[in-house]
Protein backbone atom coordinates (compact mmCIF):
# COMPACT_ATOMS: atom_id res chain seq x y z
CA UNK A 1 0.00 0.00 0.00
CA UNK A 2 1.44 3.04 -1.33
CA UNK A 3 -0.41 6.43 -0.44
CA UNK A 4 0.46 10.25 -0.16
CA UNK A 5 -1.24 12.32 1.25
CA UNK A 6 -1.51 15.91 0.28
CA UNK A 7 -3.70 18.26 2.84
CA UNK A 8 -5.24 21.41 2.35
CA UNK A 9 -7.40 24.11 4.56
CA UNK A 10 -9.71 25.26 2.29
CA UNK A 11 -11.82 22.54 -0.83
CA UNK A 12 -10.63 25.93 -3.40
CA UNK A 13 -7.29 25.32 -2.71
CA UNK A 14 -7.48 21.52 -2.98
CA UNK A 15 -9.76 22.09 -6.48
CA UNK A 16 -6.76 24.14 -7.90
CA UNK A 17 -4.17 21.54 -6.98
CA UNK A 18 -5.99 18.48 -8.55
CA UNK A 19 -7.06 20.30 -11.42
CA UNK A 20 -3.44 21.38 -12.21
CA UNK A 21 -2.24 17.82 -11.79
CA UNK A 22 -5.18 16.50 -14.05
CA UNK A 23 -4.24 19.31 -16.51
CA UNK A 24 -0.68 18.08 -16.69
CA UNK A 25 -1.19 14.63 -17.35
CA UNK A 26 -3.41 15.58 -20.10
CA UNK A 27 -1.24 17.83 -21.78
CA UNK A 28 1.65 15.51 -21.36
CA UNK A 29 0.58 12.31 -22.83
CA UNK A 30 1.61 11.53 -25.94
CA UNK A 31 -1.93 10.19 -26.97
CA UNK A 32 -5.79 9.81 -26.31
CA UNK A 33 -6.37 9.95 -21.42
CA UNK A 34 -9.07 8.58 -20.24
CA UNK A 35 -10.69 8.91 -16.99
CA UNK A 36 -12.90 7.04 -14.24
CA UNK A 37 -14.44 9.95 -12.55
CA UNK A 38 -16.87 10.16 -9.44
CA UNK A 39 -20.10 12.05 -8.93
CA UNK A 40 -21.87 13.87 -6.77
CA UNK A 41 -21.62 17.22 -5.43
CA UNK A 42 -17.93 17.35 -3.91
CA UNK A 43 -16.14 17.00 -6.54
CA UNK A 44 -17.98 19.29 -9.10
CA UNK A 45 -15.75 22.19 -8.29
CA UNK A 46 -12.62 20.22 -9.02
CA UNK A 47 -14.68 19.39 -12.53
CA UNK A 48 -15.65 22.77 -13.21
CA UNK A 49 -11.67 23.74 -12.11
CA UNK A 50 -10.42 21.82 -15.04
CA UNK A 51 -12.86 23.02 -17.52
CA UNK A 52 -11.52 26.56 -16.76
CA UNK A 53 -8.12 25.55 -17.16
CA UNK A 54 -8.77 23.90 -20.62
CA UNK A 55 -10.89 26.59 -21.89
CA UNK A 56 -7.21 28.20 -21.67
CA UNK A 57 -5.66 25.08 -23.71
CA UNK A 58 -4.93 23.67 -26.54
CA UNK A 59 -6.08 20.37 -26.52
CA UNK A 60 -3.69 17.61 -28.34
CA UNK A 61 -5.53 14.38 -28.16
CA UNK A 62 -9.31 13.41 -27.46
CA UNK A 63 -10.34 12.76 -23.79
CA UNK A 64 -12.41 9.73 -22.82
CA UNK A 65 -14.47 9.63 -19.40
CA UNK A 66 -16.46 7.66 -17.71
CA UNK A 67 -18.54 7.51 -14.72
CA UNK A 68 -17.46 5.24 -11.78
CA UNK A 69 -20.43 4.46 -11.48
CA UNK A 70 -24.32 5.71 -12.21
CA UNK A 71 -27.57 5.90 -11.41
CA UNK A 72 -30.23 4.00 -12.92
CA UNK A 73 -31.92 7.55 -13.91
CA UNK A 74 -31.79 10.00 -17.05
CA UNK A 75 -28.90 12.09 -17.46
CA UNK A 76 -31.37 15.04 -16.71
CA UNK A 77 -32.07 14.23 -13.36
CA UNK A 78 -30.50 16.19 -10.74
CA UNK A 79 -28.70 12.60 -9.66
CA UNK A 80 -27.17 11.82 -12.40
CA UNK A 81 -23.38 11.70 -12.26
CA UNK A 82 -23.16 11.29 -16.50
CA UNK A 83 -25.34 14.55 -16.28
CA UNK A 84 -23.15 15.90 -13.86
CA UNK A 85 -20.17 15.43 -15.75
CA UNK A 86 -21.73 17.49 -18.97
CA UNK A 87 -22.41 20.68 -16.72
CA UNK A 88 -19.58 20.85 -15.47
CA UNK A 89 -17.61 20.04 -18.50
CA UNK A 90 -19.37 22.29 -20.85
CA UNK A 91 -16.95 25.24 -22.06
CA UNK A 92 -13.77 24.09 -21.85
CA UNK A 93 -12.87 22.13 -25.69
CA UNK A 94 -14.68 20.90 -28.84
CA UNK A 95 -17.51 18.29 -28.03
CA UNK A 96 -15.54 16.31 -30.38
CA UNK A 97 -12.85 16.04 -28.03
CA UNK A 98 -14.43 15.22 -25.10
CA UNK A 99 -16.19 11.69 -25.04
CA UNK A 100 -18.44 10.56 -22.26
CA UNK A 101 -18.87 6.89 -21.90
CA UNK A 102 -22.27 5.65 -20.62
CA UNK A 103 -22.85 3.33 -17.97
CA UNK A 104 -26.01 3.00 -19.05
CA UNK A 105 -28.13 1.71 -21.98
CA UNK A 106 -32.00 1.39 -22.45
CA UNK A 107 -32.58 -1.84 -20.47
CA UNK A 108 -35.05 -1.52 -17.21
CA UNK A 109 -32.81 -2.50 -14.92
CA UNK A 110 -28.52 -2.51 -14.75
CA UNK A 111 -29.11 -6.35 -14.17
CA UNK A 112 -30.54 -6.48 -17.46
CA UNK A 113 -27.90 -3.75 -18.97
CA UNK A 114 -24.48 -5.44 -17.15
CA UNK A 115 -22.96 -7.58 -20.04
CA UNK A 116 -23.71 -5.47 -22.97
CA UNK A 117 -22.07 -2.20 -20.49
CA UNK A 118 -19.45 -4.45 -20.20
CA UNK A 119 -18.75 -4.96 -23.69
CA UNK A 120 -19.04 -0.97 -24.56
CA UNK A 121 -16.17 -0.57 -21.51
CA UNK A 122 -14.12 -3.47 -22.52
CA UNK A 123 -14.03 -1.54 -26.65
CA UNK A 124 -13.65 1.71 -25.35
CA UNK A 125 -11.07 1.13 -22.40
CA UNK A 126 -9.23 -1.58 -23.69
CA UNK A 127 -5.73 -0.29 -21.87
CA UNK A 128 -5.67 1.31 -18.06
CA UNK A 129 -7.14 4.49 -17.06
CA UNK A 130 -4.95 6.95 -17.44
CA UNK A 131 -6.37 7.78 -14.00
CA UNK A 132 -9.39 7.09 -11.75
CA UNK A 133 -10.87 9.96 -9.37
CA UNK A 134 -12.65 8.60 -6.31
CA UNK A 135 -14.43 9.45 -3.24
CA UNK A 136 -15.39 7.81 -0.17
CA UNK A 137 -18.07 7.16 1.81
CA UNK A 138 -18.68 7.20 5.56
CA UNK A 139 -19.09 3.81 5.25
CA UNK A 140 -15.91 3.12 3.62
CA UNK A 141 -17.76 2.42 0.71
CA UNK A 142 -15.98 3.56 -3.09
CA UNK A 143 -17.86 4.43 -6.65
CA UNK A 144 -20.96 2.40 -5.70
CA UNK A 145 -19.07 -0.73 -4.20
CA UNK A 146 -20.91 -0.90 -0.67
CA UNK A 147 -19.71 -2.92 2.56
CA UNK A 148 -20.65 -6.35 2.45
CA UNK A 149 -21.66 -6.63 -1.42
CA UNK A 150 -20.10 -7.62 -3.89
CA UNK A 151 -16.90 -5.62 -6.00
CA UNK A 152 -17.15 -7.51 -8.65
CA UNK A 153 -19.08 -9.55 -10.87
CA UNK A 154 -17.61 -12.78 -12.59
CA UNK A 155 -14.70 -10.81 -14.61
CA UNK A 156 -16.79 -8.61 -15.80
CA UNK A 157 -16.10 -5.05 -15.89
CA UNK A 158 -18.93 -3.48 -14.06
CA UNK A 159 -21.77 -4.70 -11.94
CA UNK A 160 -24.69 -3.83 -10.84
CA UNK A 161 -25.26 -2.33 -7.12
CA UNK A 162 -27.75 -1.15 -4.91
CA UNK A 163 -27.73 1.77 -2.43
CA UNK A 164 -28.31 -0.10 1.26
CA UNK A 165 -30.69 2.85 2.34
CA UNK A 166 -32.42 3.80 -0.20
CA UNK A 167 -32.48 0.71 -2.62
CA UNK A 168 -31.59 2.79 -5.30
CA UNK A 169 -30.31 0.86 -8.29
CA UNK A 170 -26.97 1.53 -10.03
CA UNK A 171 -24.55 0.61 -12.11
CA UNK A 172 -20.45 0.40 -10.70
CA UNK A 173 -17.17 0.01 -11.90
CA UNK A 174 -15.78 -3.33 -10.59
CA UNK A 175 -13.09 -3.17 -8.05
CA UNK A 176 -10.78 -4.99 -10.71
CA UNK A 177 -11.39 -2.52 -13.47
CA UNK A 178 -11.16 0.95 -11.10
CA UNK A 179 -7.76 -1.04 -9.73
CA UNK A 180 -6.72 -0.90 -13.92
CA UNK A 181 -4.90 2.66 -13.54
CA UNK A 182 -1.86 4.44 -13.67
CA UNK A 183 -2.88 6.32 -10.65
CA UNK A 184 -5.76 7.12 -8.43
CA UNK A 185 -6.86 10.14 -6.93
CA UNK A 186 -8.76 10.07 -3.54
CA UNK A 187 -10.59 13.05 -2.50
CA UNK A 188 -12.01 13.26 0.95
CA UNK A 189 -13.17 16.14 3.49
CA UNK A 190 -13.57 16.28 7.13
CA UNK A 191 -12.50 14.36 9.99
CA UNK A 192 -14.38 11.59 10.07
CA UNK A 193 -13.54 10.56 6.58
CA UNK A 194 -10.20 10.84 7.62
CA UNK A 195 -10.52 8.80 10.67
CA UNK A 196 -12.30 6.25 8.31
CA UNK A 197 -9.54 5.90 6.14
CA UNK A 198 -6.87 6.36 8.74
CA UNK A 199 -8.42 2.70 9.93
CA UNK A 200 -9.20 1.16 6.58
CA UNK A 201 -6.64 -1.54 6.67
CA UNK A 202 -8.12 -2.60 10.01
CA UNK A 203 -11.34 -3.13 8.27
CA UNK A 204 -13.13 -4.77 5.79
CA UNK A 205 -14.25 -1.92 3.90
CA UNK A 206 -14.20 -1.31 -0.23
CA UNK A 207 -11.96 1.02 0.47
CA UNK A 208 -9.25 -1.43 2.52
CA UNK A 209 -9.64 -3.51 -0.83
CA UNK A 210 -8.39 -0.39 -2.91
CA UNK A 211 -5.85 0.64 -0.29
CA UNK A 212 -4.37 -2.92 -0.53
CA UNK A 213 -4.57 -4.09 -4.12
CA UNK A 214 -3.23 -0.76 -5.84
CA UNK A 215 -0.91 -0.93 -8.31
CA UNK A 216 0.01 2.60 -8.38
CA UNK A 217 0.05 5.24 -5.55
CA UNK A 218 -2.97 6.48 -4.42
CA UNK A 219 -2.63 10.22 -3.75
CA UNK A 220 -5.37 11.62 -1.08
CA UNK A 221 -6.38 14.51 -1.17
CA UNK A 222 -7.95 16.02 1.93
CA UNK A 223 -9.22 18.88 3.71
CA UNK A 224 -11.27 19.63 6.84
Amino acid sequence: MNMQFHTFDHFSSLSEALSQQWLDVIQQAPAETSFALAGGSTPAPIYQRLDQRLSKTSLQHPIKLVATDERWVADADAQSNEGLFRRCLSTSAPAHQWQLVSLKNTASTPEIATEAIHARLTEQFPAAFSAVLLGMGTDGHIASLFPGAPTQHDDLSCLAALHPQTRQSRMSLSLPRLLNTERIWLVITGTEKRKILDTATAQNLPVASLLHQAGCTIDVFWCP
